[in-house]
């Protein structure tokens, strides 16, 4: 007898303030510094700009998020930028972010992007072996920024 897996995935944008709520538990494993008064706050200023939330559901759970723009500068052009992408370390090495990834990469061919963008901390290096080695990604420059 195969095994069949009676998970059910679903990709969809948080929107409702119960549904923020309910993903920073995931977030807060990548952004630890942010307060959860703090991520209500910060994602309400991000909207207008273009922000957009999304959680990959195993079954009813959040297990991965991805938060994306759609983005236009001179040398992407029109792109997507991923400013989070986290998924939950307790359901890591499942596949989900791939799933995720794969997602915001078929949200930016529909909007007509050339690229989809991130960067990610020099101390991540087993995120930087899943972008370059799994999906394909090239790292093609270094993340400057200065504290005021």
């Amino acid at each position: 007898m195969i095994p069949i897996s009676s998970t059910v995935y679903s990709i969809k944008p948080i929107q409702s303030p119960r549904e923020l709520d309910a993903s920073f538990l995931v977030m807060n494993q990548l952004r630890t510094d942010l307060t959860l008064d703090a991520y209500r706050e910060l994602v309400a200023a991000m909207r207008p700009q273009g922000y957009e939330l999304y959680a990959l559901y195993a079954d009813d759970t959040i297990v991965s998020l991805a938060g994306i723009e759609v983005r236009v500068n001179l040398y992407l052009e029109k792109h997507v930028y991923i400013y989070d992408l986290v998924t939950c370390a307790a359901h890591r090495s499942n596949g989900y972010g791939e799933m995720l990834l794969h997602f915001v990469h078929e949200y930016a061919r529909d909007r007509g992007a050339h690229y989809v963008a991130l960067e990610s901390g020099l101390a991540r290096t087993e995120a930087h072996r899943f972008y370059t080695d799994k999906m394909d990604y090239a790292i093609t420059s270094y993340s400057f920024r200065k504290k005021l």
